[in-house]
């Protein structure tokens, strides 16, 4: 099929994106093609996290769906140069300018013209800036210097990690208290602890205890949830007065996680950090990352919620986790 294709790899769908779609819905016959496999390209920064093709697609064609594009905008995948060949007549090609779209040039495109005789049109469009004036890229917010909007974050020099699943057994965490549910609604006595002492920050990791946390009045500087509970999908937001969104996968901490909860922790808001995968090991960046005096709370399932103090301890305890974690190559 004939017409305008935007050629993309659509991680960590971001502004860019989004201002690609809106050139691309002006189109007739508008595909939107997510390029994985041969066409990802070499030397992208932190190419081995970036998120499965059926996540790019999922997050794409909701999107879609949520701007009514859902019946205009076909959405496919291209894995193989080849086959673009697939591709039938010339065809506008829609794409920014960077390594991956002249990787696809070279060696998609010219193989078009070698076999097919293709007139092609080729459109190049213009970087999305971020705040810092720098352009909008996947790869920005997998290093975690930007988020999806382009905001600026703190950064890190954190590399990907992943806990290897023997490793669970013997985890050191950090040391804190249990409020046992058996004591009473645990919520009410650490909202009394809290504001009785005051810490300096207070980092909410769950969904049900920061929200929990909200509704006895406290708001906590930092709530990082991913709408997951045990027994499955949690139906209440939480909400901050800013957000960050990050993909972080279970049993891993991504730069892009350090990078947004350490922002979150010194923006003066009261924020959030919304995970598309799972929060189950970012209490740990938190206590690296929050000034001492702090605390992170976080929920034990049918058991109550457990008290972290932002300690030399368990900041000594914390790094010592990552250090077990083997570095994602």
């Amino acid at each position: 099929m004939a017409g305008t294709w935007a050629l993309n790899l659509f991680d960590r769908f971001h502004v860019g994106h989004q201002v690609l779609i809106d050139r691309l819905q002006e189109a007739a016959d508008a595909v939107a093609a997510i390029t994985d496999g041969q066409l990802v390209g070499k030397g992208l920064e932190l190419r081995q996290i970036i998120q499965p093709v059926e996540v790019r697609a999922r997050n794409l064609r909701r999107y879609l769906e949520s701007s009514e594009l859902g019946d205009k905008i076909e959405v496919t995948v291209i894995e193989r140069f080849d086959e673009l060949l697939e591709i039938e007549g010339p065809t506008t090609f829609l794409m920014f300018q960077g390594p991956c779209c002249s990787e696809i040039d070279e060696r998609g495109l010219e193989l078009r013209r070698k076999r097919l005789g293709s007139i092609d049109t080729i459109e190049y469009l213009k970087p999305v800036r971020a705040y810092d004036g720098d352009k909008v890229s996947s790869a920005r917010i997998r290093l975690g210097e930007i988020d999806r909007e382009g905001r600026k974050l703190r950064g890190t020099t954190e590399p990907p990690r992943r806990l290897e699943l023997g490793a669970r057994l013997g985890l050191k965490t950090p040391k804190g208290k249990l409020f046992d549910v058996r004591d009473g609604p645990p919520e009410e006595r650490v909202a009394d602890r809290l504001r009785r002492e005051k810490p300096i920050r207070i980092i909410a990791v769950g969904d049900v205890t920061s929200a929990t946390l909200m509704d006895q009045g406290v708001e906590p500087d930092v709530c990082v949830v991913d709408g997951i509970t045990k027994r499955g999908e949690y139906k209440r937001q939480v909400f901050g007065t800013r957000q960050y969104l990050i993909y972080n996968p279970p049993a891993t901490i991504y730069p892009e996680a350090w990078s947004a909860i350490d922002t979150a922790l010194h923006d003066g808001y009261h924020s959030t950090v919304v995970v598309e995968g799972e929060e189950d090991l970012l209490g740990f960046p938190a206590v690296l990352l929050a000034p001492l005096g702090s605390v992170m709370l976080y929920g034990q399932p049918d058991r109550g919620i457990v008290w972290v103090p932002v300690n030399d301890v368990n900041k000594r305890l914390a790094r010592e986790l990552l250090e077990a974690m083997p570095v994602i190559l």
